[in-house]
């Protein structure tokens, strides 16, 4: 009579079965929160700050035999991201195993896994941008929304919510990259932005790619050339994100360098243990990050009309 198989055969049997059928949906397309959120590792421990800093004012000029002037930048704000675990599990009972059929279960619980965790990280993402108008719970280290007129500096504020909200068209992209290229840093000094992509829900996309692709403006006969084609303005086309809520919001990405971020501080884990309790063996999938925002001059915005 054969010897029962211990627990510990079961798991590396099964559990490579399992691995392959997750990782084959998991990573079996592109991430769209990866199209606008750069991925950083997290430092170790439970939160990660980053301090965003002014600098210093204009240079003056410097009479001959004169001593240099000195200046001290300081902290604007702190950006604080917060790690939360998120994961999911499923059991093959005993029963299961009996009959055989744990293995086909398996598989396409395994892959239904996959997608959950897959789901939970593209609308955390999007919500970044669904809040992007949102203040108070939902503000970014400086105290207000995402894309706010009224951004804190050292003297002032700045705005990376375009003016007037409006539809995306040919007047109001222009009108938004116009804002970006007057971009200023914490100090009021211009910056020279640049902008890299629009982003925008699925019922936008159609628009976005005959502004960027159209040699002629868009919607015009007057056969004027369109100058976001012509000059080479939004060199990374369209990023769109379909769990965005509103079908009408949309943004341009620029390349500030410290703006959407997801900050993962452990990376995908799958296991696989016993229950001694009900003999059942549990498959579960986890990860810990979080994803959110620094510098809000990476996006600037609208939620359009």
């Amino acid at each position: 009579m054969a010897a029962p198989m211990r627990s510990t055969d079961f798991r590396s049997i099964v559990e490579p079965i399992l691995n392959e059928a997750f990782d084959g949906v998991y990573t079996q397309r592109t991430d769209e929160w990866s199209q606008v959120f750069r991925e950083q590792q997290g430092i170790p421990r439970n939160y990660h700050e980053e301090p965003v800093l002014y600098g210093f004012g204009a240079a003056p000029q410097l009479p001959d035999g004169s001593p240099v002037t000195y200046q001290q930048g300081g902290v604007l704000f702190l950006k604080r991201y917060v790690y939360n675990v998120y994961g999911l599990a499923f059991a093959l009972t005993k029963v299961l195993v009996e009959d055989g059929d744990h293995i086909r279960i398996g598989q396409v619980y395994a892959k239904h896994l996959a997608q959950s965790l897959v789901e939970t990280k593209e609308t955390l993402a999007a919500n970044v941008l669904n809040r992007a108008f949102t203040g108070g719970a939902y503000a970014g280290g400086d105290g207000v929304a995402l894309n706010a007129s009224n951004h804190p500096i050292v003297n002032g504020t700045f705005s990376n919510l375009l003016s007037t909200a409006a539809a995306l068209s040919q007047t109001s992209l222009e009108q938004m990259l116009i804002q970006i290229r007057q971009a200023v840093d914490n100090n009021g000094k211009k910056i020279r932005l640049q902008p890299l992509k629009i982003v925008v829900a699925p019922g936008n996309v159609f628009q976005a790619e005959v502004l960027l692709k159209s040699v002629l403006r868009a919607g015009n006969a007057n056969n004027d050339i369109n100058p976001i084609k012509s000059i080479g303005l939004l060199p990374e086309g369209a990023a769109v994100l379909s769990r965005l809520t509103s079908a009408t919001a949309w943004w341009v990405q620029t390349d500030a360098p410290e703006g959407m971020k997801l900050l993962m501080r452990r990376s995908l884990e799958k296991t696989m243990e016993g229950d001694f309790e009900t003999d059942s063996m549990r498959y579960k999938a986890t990860e810990r990050y979080d994803v959110g925002f620094t510098d809000p001059r990476a996006m600037y915005g609208t939620p359009g009309v």
